[in-house]
């Protein structure tokens, strides 16, 4: 899988983390995913409903249904005995389901690619996800073990077209979840327009500048989580 980050682009977060941690005992993480899931079981599920569907089309829509080849032809003796009819209930039987395969593979091929997928999972789902991936890795990073429950994480889900911003137990006491949506509604805007870094860089800063308004910095200085961006 492809970086979404330079060598560079690394250093300069890891130095604006540092740069806001200098104000503050509040610990920033960030964390940058090409996306949270792989929504495979669309295209799955487009499939195999288009199968359901495609005897009632047939049915509803296919002209002269028995005048297709493996199906039947028009020119009959008038006499068919029951060998004819079992013969011509296996052909259609087999074309219906050869029609079905290729209904399957079809549709599955149209959706399978990651950006259709993304088109076809309803927003709610793709914010719960995304919500879900960043609350676990808040919890497999070690934010919530800072000494006064002081983590906070940047995370941005660039498939998804989202980012979160979670913060300790013991920042959202003093701190209301709306003081960050602006700071988080900026860094949505700058990712989706290709400034990723740009956008990291402006929310530490401004993570840094509202942490320091209500937790100072120690001395000495502690910090407890490595100062850096990770790539998922």
């Amino acid at each position: 899988m492809a970086r979404l980050l330079t060598p560079q682009d690394h250093d300069r977060i890891a130095a604006a983390i540092t740069a806001a941690e200098a104000k503050t005992s509040g610990e920033i993480y960030c964390i940058v995913a090409h996306s949270v899931a792989t929504y495979r079981w669309i295209p799955v599920t487009l499939a195999a409903v288009a199968v359901l569907l495609t005897p009632l089309a047939a049915s509803l829509f296919a002209p002269d249904l028995h005048h297709w080849p493996l199906i039947g032809t028009d020119w009959t003796s008038g006499n068919l005995t029951a060998a004819d009819v079992d013969a011509a209930v296996k052909i259609g039987l087999r074309a219906l389901s050869l029609l079905q395969i290729a209904v399957f593979v079809i549709v599955a091929l149209l959706s399978w690619p990651l950006v259709v997928r993304l088109r076809l999972a309803p927003q709610p789902m793709r914010r719960h996800k995304v919500l879900h991936t960043a609350r676990s890795q808040f919890l497999a990073q070690g934010l919530q073990q800072t000494k006064n429950r002081t983590g906070l994480m940047l995370f941005i889900a660039m498939a998804e077209r989202q980012a979160v911003l979670i913060a300790d137990e013991g920042i959202d006491s003093r701190v209301e979840q709306s003081v960050w949506d602006d700071t988080v509604a900026q860094l949505t805007k700058a990712a989706g327009a290709g400034r990723i870094v740009d956008g990291l860089v402006t929310a530490i800063g401004q993570c840094g500048d509202i942490l320091a308004q209500h937790f100072p910095p120690e001395t000495p200085p502690l910090n407890q989580l490595p100062n850096r961006v990770v790539e998922l």
